[in-house]
Formats: C-alpha cells, structure tokens, sequence
C-alpha cells in the first residue's frame, strides 16, 4: 500500500481551511472528470457513517471510488480538525487522514493517505505515492484558493 502526506501552511482559519476542503461539491468542479454525490456534501453536515462516492469517467466509461467518513471533529479557532476518510471501492482503497490545526499566519491542513490501486503491484507503490502526492496536493491547494 503506498502512502503519501502532503502539509500545506494557509493564511485560512482552521474553520474556513476545513469547511474548503470537505465542501465534496467544489471536488466536483476542481478534479477533472470527477463527480462527487453523497447525501451530505458539505464540512458541517459530515458525521461518522457519512457515505459519499466520486466517479469518475467519460460517459460510461470509468470507476466509482465509495468512501465513508470514520471519525470527524470539526476545527474551531484554537483547536484542531481531524477526520479519517475510509476508500471502499474495488479498485482504490485505503484510507485518509485529515488534521486543520491553527497557526499564527492560520492554519496547517495535513493530508495524510494510504492508498493500494488494484492491479497496480507493490513494487510500484513509490510511482502511486508520487502521482497521488502530486494530484491531491494540487487539488488540495484549488480547494483552499476556491472563493
């Protein structure tokens, strides 16, 4: 299983840096191809057993990624956010891991990941931790630029 973290510093507050990146709507607009659709879809509304699904595709052609929110405790302006997000799909699995801490300058978001794509074979875990360290930490900072 590959891993990857990515630590981005925010002039954000804690809140507004956890309610960008759980707003599951603006993953829609931010990742190509990618339509996110759960009952509840925004940071506040989020509660452990909370299902939600990103497909992604062109017409028929793609993959679901089912995912299920474990554990979630919102941020408030002197303490920290965390959630742990559970992959449950058939071709991706793994688990994340979410902390929003705030900071003097705002916040700190540290996106932690495991991630095991199937066929893709052990030996290429540091390729799937690259590429996954590169795409989410890319859509993590349009999330947090999002107005």
């Amino acid at each position: 299983m590959a891993h990857f973290e990515i630590r981005i510093d925010s002039p954000l507050s804690a809140p507004r840096a956890w309610a960008k990146i759980l707003d599951l709507r603006a993953h829609s607009v931010v990742i190509p191809l990618t339509t996110v659709t759960g009952d509840t879809l925004d940071a506040a509304g989020l509660t452990p057993g909370s299902r939600f699904n990103a497909r992604t595709g062109l017409g028929p052609l793609g993959f679901d990624d089912p995912m299920v929110i474990d554990e979630v405790e919102q941020p408030s302006e002197t303490a920290r956010g965390y959630a742990r997000i559970r992959k449950e799909g058939s071709l991706v699995r793994g688990d994340i891991e979410l902390t929003v801490t705030p900071a003097a300058h705002g916040s700190v978001v540290v996106w932690s990941q495991r991630i095991d794509v199937r066929y893709v074979p052990a030996f290429a875990d540091p390729v799937t931790a690259l590429v996954g360290r590169a795409a989410y930490g890319t859509t993590v900072k349009k999330l947090l630029a999002r107005a």
